[in-house]
């Protein structure tokens, strides 16, 4: 079988992981190697704390002990950790949005300066935009927030402007929604979706 190279993904949901924990059940076993975004000190047989994302990733980890296949883990526990902090950098630029009523782009340029590495392929990516070699295979599209750290560098200030309101709204969705899972849903029924094809065009 030749090997197959793409990109699974999904946004980071309960719902969207779990759906696709069952897509790669059912076709990484036929596969060569897969990575999976779970720490590499996970994969080397290490501790690895995933912290508040654990209920999010468990579907995979549930994959990766009990199904047979060529598993890879990319990404660290250092990483994870980096990424809880950025979280909180993030909630403070919300709050001051909210509290002043307007938005300061050099603060959020400066947020949103480190772009998305790439993943290995084939691989399982949350929160990735689809390529040409992408698979969806659970909740798509990404939240604004995941949008934002693949796009943001290529938009203009307009629509960094319109992209960081869909942000503030979805954070303020996700502390008032008991998971992500609820606050995902309630973006996408206030037109997310749609919205979200204005900033890949």
């Amino acid at each position: 079988m030749r090997r197959a190279l793409f990109i699974a993904t999904t946004s980071l949901t309960r719902a969207g992981v779990e759906a696709c924990a069952d897509f790669l059940e059912a076709v990484a076993p036929r596969l060569g190697a897969f990575w999976l975004p779970l720490p590499v000190e996970l994969c080397e047989g290490l501790p690895a704390d995933l912290g508040p994302l654990e209920k999010y990733l468990e579907p995979l980890l549930a994959l990766y002990y009990e199904v047979k296949a060529n598993w890879r883990c990319y990404g660290s526990v250092a990483e994870l950790r980096r990424k809880e902090l950025a979280a909180v950098k993030l909630v403070a630029l919300v709050l001051k949005a909210k509290v002043f009523g307007k938005i300061d782009l050099a603060e959020w340029d400066t947020y949103f300066t480190q772009r998305a590495e790439a993943p290995p392929k084939p691989a399982l990516a949350i929160g990735a935009l689809v390529q040409e070699d992408g698979v969806i295979c659970g909740t798509y599209p990404p939240n604004p927030i995941e949008l934002a750290h693949e796009r943001w560098h290529q938009l203009p200030p307009e629509k960094k402007s319109a992209l960081a309101k869909w942000i503030v709204e979805y954070v303020s969705m996700v502390i008032e929604s008991i998971n992500l899972d609820e606050a995902y849903f309630k973006l996408v029924k206030r037109g997310w979706a749609h919205a979200y094809v204005n900033y890949i065009s």
